[in-house]
């Protein structure tokens, strides 16, 4: 799969992200020299790379400023609502669900749910939901 015309955007709201992308990348290509298989993607999948952004982003929050982190989920929202099936997909079970994951983890994220937006706020909740995870009042 390619990657979409959104990705530069994303991981651009911040070093560490590209950083994290950028690792992503290179572990995926292997080592040195070796080939992409024909017909292969020289890329991750795309829920790959974001469930990377979404674990990282749970272990630096404290490092992105407040415009960064609510750039980012503005950005995350508007390409669940307005972009393919297959991006809302990639996005939902790639960054959301790495982030609840790391939640459940002690990652605080009561600390950025207001900038989460509508439609990721409700993925959220159903995934909750699905795994039997009680949702905390500040998260209804």
């Amino acid at each position: 799969m390619a990657t979409p015309s959104w990705w530069e955007e994303l991981v651009g709201v911040s070093g560490i992200l590209v950083d994290a992308d950028c690792v992503e990348v290179e572990y995926w290509r292997g080592p040195a020299g070796e080939t992409i298989a024909e017909g292969g993607d020289d890329v991750p999948p795309l829920t790959v790379r974001l469930s990377t952004l979404g674990r990282v982003f749970a272990e630096h929050a404290a490092e992105f400023t407040a415009e960064q982190t609510h750039r980012l989920f503005q950005l995350l929202e508007e390409i669940l609502v307005k972009g393919s099936d297959e991006d809302g997909n990639a996005i939902t079970t790639g960054f959301f669900e790495a982030l609840l994951n790391a939640w459940d983890e002690g990652f605080d994220l009561d600390s950025v749910w207001a900038v989460v937006g509508p439609q990721s706020r409700d993925y959220c909740r159903a995934w909750n939901a699905f795994t039997g995870v009680e949702t905390p009042g500040w998260m209804r």
